[in-house]
C-alpha cells in the first residue's frame, strides 16, 4: 500500500542541446510527450517565451503538475512532476534525456504527504 500522497520528481538536465531549450514549440512537445506517457490527464497549460532565448512552461495536470524552465545559454533544464499516483521516474528521466539530448540528468525523488503506516491487527 502507497505510503505517500503524492510522488514529486525533479530532473537537472545538464549538456542539453541549446537549439531545443530555447523556444516554447519544442519545450511544449516535451512536456506534452512526457504528459502523454504517464498517461496523466490535461487540464490547461502556460508557456512564456524569453527573449532571445529560453522558455517556462506549466501544465496543469488532474493529477497535480509539470514544469520546466530552460536556461539555453547554459545548456541547462529544470523540470518537475507532481502527482498524486505514482510514476514510472526512470522513464521520464529516459524521455528527457532523448528529447533534449542529454547525457547527464540528476534525479531528486520527494515523497508528499507521508502517511502513518496502518497497523494490520485491529485492536480489541
Amino acid at each position: 500500500m502507497k505510503q505517500h500522497i503524492g510522488l514529486h520528481c525533479t530532473w537537472d538536465v545538464y549538456n542539453a542541446n541549446t537549439e531545443k531549450l530555447s523556444f516554447v514549440p519544442y519545450i511544449r512537445n516535451v512536456l506534452h510527450q512526457v504528459v502523454d506517457e504517464l498517461k496523466l490527464g490535461k487540464i490547461q497549460e502556460a508557456f512564456k517565451q524569453f527573449e532571445p532565448i529560453g522558455v517556462t512552461g506549466f501544465i496543469l495536470l488532474e493529477e497535480s503538475h509539470i514544469s520546466i524552465h530552460t536556461w539555453p545559454e547554459h545548456n541547462y533544464a529544470a523540470i518537475d512532476v507532481f502527482s498524486c499516483n505514482d510514476f514510472d521516474v526512470d522513464m521520464v528521466k529516459s524521455v528527457l534525456a532523448s528529447l533534449l539530448n542529454s547525457d547527464t540528468i540528476t534525479t531528486n525523488i520527494i515523497k508528499r504527504g507521508e502517511l502513518p503506516r496502518q497497523n494490520s491487527s485491529s485492536s480489541a
